[in-house]
């Protein structure tokens, strides 16, 4: 690793960031399964079930996906910039960050529900961040993933002296994904933080692995809902009414949508595959289990509250998903298929690897047997990195896919290069309702 600058004489924003490691006393049980190092879109890896949470001193913990926000400072009260989030504590600034390092798009679609957006300079991973629902939502606009920095290379290394030079205000991202993911020692951290910019984030896309680092407190922490994050970041960035008013928008539009999901023995049953491994690829398909274990993580949160029928389930022996050939998709044969992280590949280094796939299962003997091929029953899936605009969206593509009778016909093609829009009458949720809230009208 780069030799690490250790000059705190030219901080600037940074002198006003005053960081706390007050935790919450809640822990968590014990993790089962693998690491979770290597869980990018092209793998499949481990879930377990949820721990228990306590509540933290600044915010109220939701039991599902609700949550008592805090209420819009009176004119009389004094702006506050403080939140608490575990593995970090307490955060308390002067001001609110202007200049933000996020993680793989989770942080950044929560930012931009909240109307920063314009505050994100710099990305762990841009490319994961699918920034093209917001086109779907007037006067709402983020900047262009590949506009921002990576803060990290190819080989997952941490761009130490790039950080210095970029003098960010804010990590929102949970430290121990450094730790776990990129190899940063536990001091290597602490320098980030106290030379160039606190870390705020929580690691609650998926379960985390055995190898997991639990710095700073050294013992296992809670995981958040959406609702919770989305409380959390307004407090920081001092917003909560914005904030209180996007989650009670977020969980009515949820409940509707979850209201219309019609009776299991009328759903189809599902195969969910990642859109970019195949046969030609790796010589199998990967298939993801759409159920997690628990109810707050978000990486496959569409597929829960849609109620979905998994065709391979009880095959995935304890893991978050399996490997099959033809043979064993055919075994299962399901009535859909959606292909998990499709919105992400369909431009994947310059190629169309979603199309890739479905090409190559519409052109092979065998894929030509599978019903969901012959019915035409092949899907765009959604990303793994979604916060509450996101996966209004994802859940909303999700119910057309499978329940045109209760949401409408989805009227996009699988392979399109492009997510279609969808006419204002057949629309689940309020989008303009929705904007008025990301800009601040509502």
């Amino acid at each position: 690793m780069a030799d690490e600058p250790n000059d705190e004489a030219g901080s600037t924003r940074r002198e006003y960031l005053l960081y706390g490691a007050v935790l919450g006393s809640g822990v968590v049980a014990g993790c089962v399964g693998g690491s979770d190092a290597t869980d990018t879109p092209g793998s499949a890896t481990t879930d377990t079930p949820a721990p228990t949470e306590t509540a933290t001193p600044t915010a109220t913990p939701s039991a599902d996906e609700t949550e008592t926000a805090t209420e819009t400072p009176t004119p009389t009260e004094t702006q506050t910039y403080s939140a608490t989030m575990a593995p970090v504590g307490t955060l308390e600034l002067d001001a609110a960050p202007e200049r933000v390092v996020d993680g793989w798009g989770f942080e950044a679609d929560v930012l931009t529900a909240l109307g920063q957006a314009d505050t994100l300079v710099a990305s762990e991973g841009p490319q994961f961040w699918f920034t093209g629902f917001y086109d779907k939502l007037p006067g709402v606009s983020a900047p262009d993933p590949d506009s921002l920095d990576k803060v990290v290379t190819d080989d997952w290394a941490v761009r130490t002296e790039f950080l210095y030079e970029l003098d960010p205000d804010l990590f929102a991202s949970d430290p121990n994904r450094y730790l776990t993911y990129y190899g940063l020692s536990e001091e290597e951290a602490a320098e980030l933080r106290d030379n160039i910019a606190p870390f705020f984030g929580n690691a609650s896309r998926r379960k985390r692995g055995d190898g997991w680092s639990t710095w700073p407190a050294g013992e296992e922490y809670p995981y958040y809902t959406i609702p919770e994050y989305v409380s959390r970041y307004g407090d920081l960035f001092g917003v909560p009414g914005r904030a209180s008013a996007l989650n009670e928008f977020y969980t009515g539009a949820l409940e509707e949508m979850r209201s219309r999901v019609p009776a299991e023995s009328e759903r189809p049953s599902v195969g969910v595959l990642n859109a970019m491994i195949n046969p030609e690829t790796e010589g199998s398909f990967h298939i993801y289990d759409p159920y997690t274990g628990f109810e707050k993580t978000h990486g496959k949160k569409q597929y829960r509250d849609m109620g979905v029928v998994d065709a391979f389930e009880g095959e995935y022996g304890g893991e978050s998903g399996t490997k099959v050939d033809y043979e064993g998709l055919l075994d299962a044969d399901p009535d859909v298929i959606v292909f998990h992280f499709g919105v992400n590949y369909r431009d994947w280094n310059g190629e169309d690897a979603l199309r890739k796939t479905v090409e190559g299962m519409r052109d092979s003997s065998l894929g030509q047997q599978l019903t969901a091929v012959q019915n035409d029953e092949l899907y765009v899936g959604g990303s793994a990195y979604q916060g509450p605009i996101i996966n209004l969206f994802q859940t909303e593509m999700l119910g057309k896919q499978l329940y045109p009778e209760a949401f409408g016909e989805w009227p996009g093609k699988v392979a399109s290069g492009k997510l279609p829009d969808i006419p204002a009458e057949e629309q689940v949720f309020d989008r303009q309702r929705l904007a008025d809230i990301v800009t601040g009208d509502g």
